[in-house]
């Protein structure tokens, strides 16, 4: 039997995850706990990678990972079953067959993240894992105006958790774009790639700026510094979700494998 290529949209609540990376002290990622599934599924261990690892607590609504089964199934067949095993905050929205050599991070065009917050005194429960509690008289239009120094191909090093490994902090960053509908304020991330921690800097500096704490050239002079003493705090991780990521035709999915 010839193995079968997969890609697969995957959302789930980050909230009972120690991210998405197996780690090796971490008693649960949301690959592990894949991983554990398909192979229960596949009677053969299974390795899925992500289009995007992200940090604990950060959800997804749209991750894209690619795997291999021992011998081809049909991609419903293979989300329904797999589903039927996996815990109740995580969940295969589709699968189907995939180009030989697809990798879902390497191929990837570009991934949106979504960062939500709301200026209500109280947020209902409902909302309150997705939602990060911000001032009533938080200013979308300051936030605007301060995001507007973000786009562009840019060293973010500034933004970014310190690494020991030498990966170029340049990145594509295509536009961030603030709304306000009632008292909420989102704020959409549309990059070729992100740095580690870097669009949970950015929001943080954000939400400062919005609440009068900082002045509406911080982002600008972050990228001009590079200082990060004038940071903000990381916006919590419980308001940011995963929410696209986007591929050439050429890896599109089929229907059926």
């Amino acid at each position: 039997m010839n193995p079968a290529r997969y890609r697969a949209v995957l959302a789930y609540v980050g909230t009972g995850f120690h991210g998405w990376q197996l780690q090796e002290n971490a008693p649960r990622t949301v690959q592990g706990v894949l991983e554990d599934a398909l192979a229960s599924f596949a009677g053969a261990p299974v390795r899925a990678r992500a289009a995007g690892r992200t940090d604990t607590g950060v959800h997804a609504d749209g991750q894209v990972v690619d795997f291999e089964l021992p011998r081809a199934r049909e991609g419903a067949k293979v989300r329904d079953a797999v589903n039927r095993i996996l815990p109740a905050d995580v969940r295969l929205l589709e699968v189907a067959g995939a180009p030989a050599g697809f990798d879902a991070r390497r191929d990837a065009l570009w991934k949106e993240y979504l960062y939500r917050w709301s200026r209500t005194p109280v947020v209902s429960p409902r909302d309150a894992p997705f939602v990060c509690r911000i001032s009533g008289a938080a200013d979308a239009a300051r936030m605007r105006r301060a995001a507007g120094a973000l786009a562009g191909t840019r060293d973010f090093r500034v933004f970014s958790v310190r690494s020991r490994d030498r990966e170029s902090t340049i990145r594509t960053l295509h536009f961030v774009q603030i709304e306000e509908t009632g008292a909420e304020i989102s704020a959409l991330f549309r990059g070729d790639a992100f740095l580690r921690g870097m669009v949970r800097a950015m929001c943080g500096t954000l939400a400062d700026v919005a609440r009068g704490r900082l002045p509406e050239d911080r982002c600008a002079r972050l990228l001009a510094t590079s200082d990060r003493s004038l940071l903000a705090s990381k916006a919590p991780a419980h308001g940011l979700t995963l929410v696209r990521v986007a591929y050439g035709e050429d890896v599109a999915l089929h229907s059926s494998e």
